[in-house]
């Protein structure tokens, strides 16, 4: 997808704290940088197979065969599953590595790989705390730290993918940083398992239930103006799970016989399942006594870890209308009800298509064609042995469907590298440490001096960006999605580019023992000659796409700079990576 112009979003996004740079912005880089961006370039193509009935790669206690040579992936290839399915290579060498290993193998590694735990994270770090108590910046760390260190990159990257549909937001703030975390855990655990348990799982858990509602929501009280909280049963139905309109497979609208697209759902069926999802509060209370149910300690950590506790006394007990011709008979426990609304949700059609066009979104193209979509959502309804909902499936289906991995050429195809996929990114490739060992990456949203987005940061349950926001110009007149240009702006961009060139320009992000520093040695170590450096980049950032005209301008502006000694090949380095980080041909992935 050719990167459009800008122009201003509507998504309004809230002021945030000053960022931790170590020195004054690199001014002269940027602008430099700047200039040398003042065209536009593109990228390129290559491509593998998808294998049509094999066996799912993560199943079975042996990995798949690797590949023969001749059927090894391409170098292109590797590097753009890199890019789609994790937050970067860390070298040259993981991109070998994958094309040695093979897709299936690959995959089958990471279905097994173990997830890192984030309240084991706050576990350790709390000591930090005068108090022992867990922060909030300790949440963000913790996800930071699994992006850019931990083994389970393709679950955190789905996990990732997961947050951004099933949404908590901390943008208030007054989520605790166990319930953040515990979420966040809760989503790895169910990365690669069955939507259904997630379903169940987000509706139960305390962050959620605390964020949307749903906790301590209780039945009519007429006399005391009491009605079961809608928002988590409007939320679970138009963004979780079915979406407003019914669905074909393929993703499209099903119109009705006035051509008009087919409501899924009304507010009788908002107020039945609200019904149904009524009665829930803290795991610490004691449903014998029912004053206890509007109470509960907030400062108990594990009242945010522990999936929340129903009260009969609570629960709405009359009938409730739910999707179709659907009720749900009245007298039924709050458990009973809540699996039974679960259910209805789950097996709706519309949930394949609904949720795997998102993740295809999120990992490969903004634009899946109709065909793309009808094979992951005919995926999500059977893996092939019977089950529906499995997201390994699903997950594997997306990354190995010949649209993610030989994509057509074509002005449709590929997606925006949301702003915080950037800066993994770099800090991956330039092998970014800190003598702590941990990071303090924690408030990035911003859009003057950061990148517009922050995990557990985003506006509201919609997300940073909506999956059908469309690019005023021209990717809206070719009717098409950029869900990520919702949240870029001409002051985002600016704020983006001077967010790179500080990073770049002190060599790190954060301070003191949890400074995350740079290694740019290796580049530097090719910085005597423009094309190596020019190519090395191309491995790391373009997954070898950069485009003929980026690449012309990068050796031109690396030549002209003087490099015989060692300052001045670091400044080649660092010139490059600007003009690199702000590259069309780098933002957009393709």
């Amino acid at each position: 997808m050719d990167q459009p112009c800008l122009s201003e979003s509507n998504l309004a996004l809230p002021a945030q704290r000053p960022r931790p740079w170590g020195r004054a912005s690199a001014t002269g880089l940027a602008l430099a940088a700047l200039l040398a961006l003042s065209a536009c370039g593109g990228g390129g193509g290559g491509g593998a197979t998808n294998p049509d009935g094999s066996t799912l790669a993560g199943s079975g206690s042996e990995p798949p065969a690797q590949p023969a040579v001749a059927n090894r992936p391409s170098q292109q290839d590797a590097a753009r599953m890199l890019i789609q399915a994790t937050f970067g290579a860390t070298s040259v060498d993981d991109i070998g590595a994958l094309r040695v290993e093979g897709f299936e193998r690959w995959l089958w590694n990471q279905f097994n790989t173990p997830a890192m735990s984030h309240t084991g994270y706050l576990d350790a770090q709390r000591t930090r705390n005068e108090k022992n108590r867990a922060t909030e910046e300790m949440s963000y760390e913790a996800v930071w730290q699994q992006w850019l260190t931990g083994p389970d990159q393709l679950r955190a990257r789905v996990s990732f993918a997961l947050g951004q549909i099933v949404v908590i937001s901390n943008v208030a703030p007054d989520l605790r940083p166990y319930a953040m975390s515990s979420y966040l855990d809760m989503l790895n655990r169910n990365a690669f398992g069955n939507y259904r348990t997630l379903l169940k799982d987000v509706t139960l858990h305390p962050a959620m239930g605390y964020y949307l509602n749903m906790m301590k929501s209780e039945k009519d009280d007429p006399a005391q103006g009491i009605h079961p909280n809608e928002n988590y049963a409007r939320e679970v139905l138009q963004l979780f799970s079915i979406g407003l309109v019914e669905l074909n497979p393929d993703g499209s609208a099903k119109l009705g016989s006035d051509g008009k697209p087919i409501p899924t759902y009304g507010e009788a069926e908002v107020k039945g399942f609200a019904k149904a999802f009524s009665g829930w509060t803290f795991a610490s209370q004691d449903p014998a006594k029912p004053s206890q149910f509007q109470k509960g300690d907030e400062n108990l950590d594990s009242n945010w870890t522990t999936p929340m506790r129903a009260f009969a006394s609570k629960h709405s007990p009359e009938a409730k209308k739910l999707l179709g011709s659907t009720t749900l008979p009245a007298g039924q426990t709050p458990e009973k009800d809540l699996e039974d609304a679960i259910d209805v949700i789950f097996n709706h059609p519309n949930v394949g298509p609904f949720i795997g066009r998102q993740l295809i979104q999120r990992l490969v193209t903004s634009n899946p064609s109709r065909a793309y979509i009808a094979r992951v959502t005919a995926v999500f309804n059977n893996n092939g042995a019977g089950v529906r909902g499995d997201l390994k499936s699903v997950v594997q289906a997306i990354l190995l469907d010949p649209e993610a991995r030989a994509p057509a050429a074509g002005g449709s195809y590929g997606k925006q590298r949301e702003p915080v996929i950037r800066f993994a990114n770099y800090l991956r490739a330039l092998g970014a440490r800190s003598s702590s060992g941990i990071n303090a990456i924690h408030y990035l949203d911003s859009t003057d001096d950061g990148l517009g987005q922050s995990p557990l940061l985003a506006p509201s349950v919609f997300n940073f960006f909506s999956p059908n926001f469309r690019q005023p110009g021209a990717v809206a007149k070719a009717g098409l999605y950029a869900p990520e240009f919702q949240i870029t702006t001409e002051t985002s961009v600016v704020g983006s580019l001077n967010f790179f060139a500080n990073l770049i320009h002190n060599g790190g992000y954060g301070w003191d023992d949890n400074r995350m520093v740079l290694n740019t040695k290796p580049l530097e170590a090719l910085a005597g000659d423009p094309g190596a450096l020019v190519a090395r980049l191309d491995a790391l950032f373009f997954g070898y796409q950069m485009g003929s005209s980026t690449r012309e301008r990068l050796t031109r502006m690396l030549a002209a700079m003087p490099g015989g000694s060692d300052y001045q090949r670091k400044e080649r380095v660092q010139a490059a990576l600007i003009v690199t980080a702000m590259s069309p041909d780098y933002v957009i992935q393709k």
